[in-house]
């Protein structure tokens, strides 16, 4: 047997950990220790057969496929088994965190979740999925992403699985003009800094949810794509007014974790790479001279 590959990343509203184990013990039987919280687990490779008792009953013996999801609560006196191996990653959440996020929208507590056990769910596959760069390497993770992952996977957890529905009305929150220069100014004189959500919210007297909602409608994208271009419009100007100047210079004073974060980011974003786009930019100049 093998030791399993664990990558974690740690916030104030959730925990996430991604494990693969591709020689489990088969007949070892884990037991999870009890919280006050909600597990999502998704998995990311098909999942042959595992186990999983509540107290002493045997709730679940079978396999899952790739994009299966449970959503156990922690507090159920949990032990599993893993008899294959697999390759997951699971969000604990906090009671608190999903009541944080029923009190924003105006919706009642949810005492658990409903859900058939090996179920395929794309869009919480997909926010899994979302996450791994994080995983991988939680420097290059800004707060507002890490916000917005939660945000939605409350949302859609909470809407499709939760045990009492939302009794919120239609959403009718938008940002004043002065609430949308604040967020933008805040986040525009942030871009090295981890700022989150709930912080801009504040500032906006509004709540996380709210807040989220609104900025997307004014802009058109959420808060952390709007920093990342914020991020790439002033790595765009040191390009240009900085010839010289390493990319790995630029990463840093425009709050990327490192050169190669800038260089996907910027790419994915202009359709070109930083050193290609400052060569074009050069030879454009030429031309003009």
């Amino acid at each position: 047997m093998d030791a399993p590959s664990i990558a974690h990343l740690n916030n104030e509203k959730f925990t996430a950990t991604r494990v693969v184990h591709a020689r489990p013990d088969p007949d070892k039987i884990i037991d999870i220790p009890c919280a006050d919280a909600f597990s999502i687990i998704v998995q990311l490779e098909d999942f042959a057969e595992h186990r999983l008792w509540r107290g002493r009953r045997l709730s679940y013996s079978g396999g899952y496929r790739q994009g299966s999801v449970s959503l156990p609560f922690m507090g159920d006196e949990l032990r599993c088994q893993h008899r294959a191996s697999y390759d997951n990653l699971r969000f604990n959440i906090p009671r608190q965190t999903l009541d944080e996020y029923q009190a924003e929208n105006r919706g009642r507590k949810i005492d658990g979740f409903r859900y058939e056990q090996g179920a395929q769910d794309r869009v919480l596959y997909h926010l899994a999925q979302a996450m791994l760069p994080a995983l991988q390497n939680p420097a290059m993770a800004n707060q507002l992403f890490i916000d917005h992952i939660l945000l939605a996977m409350c949302a859609h957890s909470i809407q499709h699985y939760g045990r009492i529905a939302s009794t919120a009305g239609k959403f009718t929150t938008t940002l004043t003009p002065r609430q949308e220069r604040l967020a933008k100014e805040m986040i525009a004189g942030n871009l090295g800094n981890d700022l989150s959500v709930e912080r801009v919210a504040q500032e906006c007297s509004l709540s996380r949810s709210h807040f989220s909602r609104a900025f997307k409608q004014a802009t058109g994208v959420a808060p952390h794509t709007w920093l990342l271009q914020m991020r790439v419009e002033k790595a765009k100007e040191l390009l240009q007014a900085q010839p010289q100047l390493p990319l790995a210079a630029i990463a840093g004073q425009c709050g990327f974790s490192d050169q190669p974060h800038l260089t996907r980011v910027f790419t994915r974003m202009v359709g070109t790479s930083p050193s290609v786009w400052r060569g074009r930019q050069r030879g454009a100049i030429v031309l003009l001279s």
